[in-house]
């Protein structure tokens, strides 16, 4: 059984965080190092059995100007969901498996932490899993496996299974978008569900559903592309056995990997970027 989530993020419009933010603050201990000095730090901290390793950063070297991250994400949604759907709507929404995440403190994602841990990643092996050199030697491992702590969602399963022929009927994508013939864009999603108007409780239930997983969990930019085959898995509830989590952490991980450059300033992070924060709130401080 998948582990409750803990976690929170940003704003439905695309959103840039970094330390020039007026309402920005340092929220890292202040007896951690500063990860720019401590790239250039001796290894004296480093474990025994560690020091006989080379240390090698994954950024050779380090930007001097401010590096910004876009993050398409929302942490509105509960406000949202109270202009779009009744109080007996959010009801249903808690019976199910994302109830956990209408209880979670509000927090805006910080970029900065994001910086700070890709500072310090460490050359290895595994693409998927991210080694982080701590200030005093440790190293620290964010991989799926801490992704599902966190954020709670299903990691383990086989996408294919939830393919549904060309051919399958959905009520629920004709209805709110004529027109539209495999599928639509966050854009339009989430204008439509803005607008409200449910024939009945179980299309605002599921219209809810998806715009929360298109706004939240699998945060993308506006443009990203919606299939119909999500509407027909939250119509028949396939929808709560699908491995979210395993889609999220993989393009999460993937935008991630971009190429960090001495003179582009603006990177964009998908899905759920807010779990490194978790994380390093928890384990790096």
């Amino acid at each position: 059984m998948d582990p409750d989530p803990t976690s929170n993020l940003s704003n439905t419009n695309r959103t840039i965080y970094d330390s020039d933010d007026e309402n920005w603050a340092e929220i890292r201990s202040k007896s951690l190092h500063d990860p720019l000095n401590l790239i250039n730090q001796s290894t004296k901290d480093v474990p025994k059995s560690s020091k006989s390793k080379s240390i090698k950063y994954v950024i050779k070297k380090v930007p001097t100007h401010v590096i910004r991250f876009g993050v398409p994400l929302n942490t509105n949604f509960l406000e949202e969901f109270q202009k779009s759907i009744r109080d007996d709507v959010i009801e249903l929404f808690r019976a199910t498996i994302f109830r956990p995440y209408l209880d979670i403190p509000k927090c805006n994602f910080h970029g900065q932490i994001s910086k700070c841990l890709l500072l310090l990643e460490l050359e290895q092996g595994n693409s998927k899993v991210l080694h982080i050199r701590h200030a005093n030697g440790v190293i620290l491992k964010f991989g799926i496996k801490e992704f599902a702590i966190i954020t709670g969602l299903k990691c383990k399963g086989n996408t294919k299974e939830f393919e549904y022929p060309e051919s399958t009927p959905c009520r629920l994508f004709q209805k709110y978008f004529p027109g539209a013939v495999k599928s639509v864009s966050k854009n339009h999603l989430v204008q439509r569900f803005l607008m409200g108007n449910w024939e009945n409780n179980q299309d605002a239930l599921q219209m809810v559903i998806l715009y929360f997983l298109h706004t939240f969990i699998l945060a993308q930019i506006g443009d990203s592309s919606i299939s119909v085959n999500e509407f027909l898995m939250v119509e028949d509830d396939r929808y709560q056995v699908y491995p979210w989590g395993q889609i999220a952490f993989t393009k999460l991980i993937d935008s991630l990997r971009q190429d960090f450059n001495l003179s582009k300033q603006l990177y964009q992070l998908y899905e759920l970027p807010y779990a490194l924060n978790i994380w390093t709130y928890e384990f790096a401080s």
